[in-house]
């Protein structure tokens, strides 16, 4: 080993030393408290085995959680989705006052989920709300507080969670439009292909590898979401938004079980491990389908 493969090592050191303890040694504790039965308040602990998973898998409300995590997450990625792209493809067109409008869509993304969250909540308060008003004067077909509507709550968590995370979608399809040569588009005009044929047939192959990195990002991040059901909702009412991160929170705040809670974190890591294996495999094939 040459001296500047020594020195290049040593200099990583810190590094590797630093991702070890923030990474790999809170996952490893997690997977162990998983098999202990631990209170938050003692620091005694016995070893179980497969008993805490059973609890929770056995736990009352732990189908239903599961299945508004998937709703919460999927509706979140798809409605970012739906608001990013059209929004992207018409920030790269030529257009007066283009610079400024790009970092006004930025707005919503810079704010903190705690602000963003509490904004909504209050507007649509009862008392004070401004869409609350607006909803009861003109009779929309809605309830005038959708975050305590049965029906509506989770359509109302989804929303605020998509306007707070779409322009992450906007920068990242923007980014890579740029990319496309124009002469492609010049191309294509000259024979006779429509704005859709251009579309379907130039963009969207461009876009799409890069549509499922950040889809793959963004399922991870909405199914680990924690502040924004929890600031409009708290998993309310009677558990229609309650999601498995809150339900992690219920078992080591509410029960003070340290171990059930490890055991369904446990569940959530091995669960988006899949699904990355999954989004990732398509990303694979999909490099292959256009190179």
């Amino acid at each position: 080993m040459t001296t500047d493969r020594k020195i290049g090592l040593l200099l990583l050191l810190p590094l590797v030393v630093l991702v070890l303890g923030l990474t790999v040694y809170p996952i490893v504790q997690v997977i162990s408290l998983a098999f202990q039965q631990q209170s938050l308040y003692s620091p005694e602990s016995t070893f179980v085995g497969l008993a805490n998973f059973n609890a929770v898998v056995s736990h009352e409300g732990f189908t239903r959680s599961v299945s508004n995590t998937f709703v919460f997450t999927f509706g979140s990625l798809a409605l970012q989705m739906a608001m990013g792209l059209p929004i992207a493809l018409l920030l790269n067109k030529e257009f007066p006052l283009r610079s400024p409008i790009r970092g006004v869509m930025l707005f919503s993304y810079l704010v903190p989920y705690v602000v963003a969250a509490m904004t909504w909540k209050f507007m649509f308060s009862d008392a004070t709300g401004i869409l609350n008003y607006w909803v009861r004067a003109l009779s929309l077909p809605m309830p005038a507080s959708p975050f305590g509507s049965l029906d509506w709550a989770m359509a109302g968590v989804i929303f605020v969670n998509s306007w707070k995370n779409f322009p992450f979608m906007v920068i990242v399809f923007l980014a890579q439009l740029q990319t496309i040569d124009r002469q492609l588009y010049e191309a294509a005009s000259v024979d006779g292909a429509t704005a859709w044929q251009q579309f379907y047939k130039i963009t969207l192959p461009s876009l799409l590898p890069i549509m499922l990195v950040v889809g793959m990002l963004r399922t991870i991040w909405n199914f680990n979401n924690f502040e924004v059901v929890f600031l409009l909702t708290q998993g309310g009412p009677i558990g229609r938004t309650e999601t498995l991160p809150l339900y992690i929170y219920r078992f080591v705040f509410g029960e003070f079980s340290l171990g059930r809670g490890a055991a369904l974190a446990v569940i959530v890591f091995f669960v988006l491990l899949i699904m990355s294996a999954i989004y990732w495999r398509l990303y694979e094939r999909t490099q292959e389908r256009f190179k």
